[in-house]
């Protein structure tokens, strides 16, 4: 599978282990290198000082003086951080989730104006299924050694 694919079936559209069929869960995605090499994304072109800026955040654990973090050009709040798993974060109607793998970061944006699919039925993206995705496929990239 491409990094592409990753991209397109396990963030912006995926299935559980129900059978449940989502789509457009997320309005960007983008897997980033911890180098902060771009694997892939749909939406937003994360630099690599904004891919360094959120690894080092991961790797202190703690937010310190900087409450926010900048991904593809736009200021997010963080709200919570794991160290060296997840950092969640909120701008005016969504936010992010970005988890950390072996090699990458996970990140994915999403907007509660915006609609997703769940077995064809419409509703708001929602900050639960941003976190369900990104953490899910990160749990899996590390699994694989990624």
């Amino acid at each position: 599978m491409s990094w592409g694919d990753y991209i397109k079936n396990s963030l912006m559209n995926k299935q559980d282990s129900n059978g449940h069929v989502y789509n457009d869960v997320l309005v960007e995605a983008a897997i980033v290198g911890l180098n902060g090499a771009e694997w892939a994304k749909a939406g937003i072109t994360v630099s690599a000082a904004e891919a360094k800026a959120a690894a080092d955040l991961l790797s202190k654990g703690s937010v310190g003086s900087t409450p926010s973090l900048t991904l593809g050009g736009k200021k997010f709040q963080i709200t919570h951080l794991e160290k060296d798993n997840v950092i969640y974060l909120k701008i005016k109607d969504g936010g992010a989730t970005v988890a950390k793998t072996n090699q990458a970061l996970i990140i994915g944006v999403y907007n509660t104006t915006k609609k997703c699919k769940q077995d064809g039925k419409e509703k708001p993206q929602s900050v639960g299924m941003c976190n369900t995705v990104v953490e899910d496929l990160a749990a899996q990239l590390k699994a694989q050694n990624y």
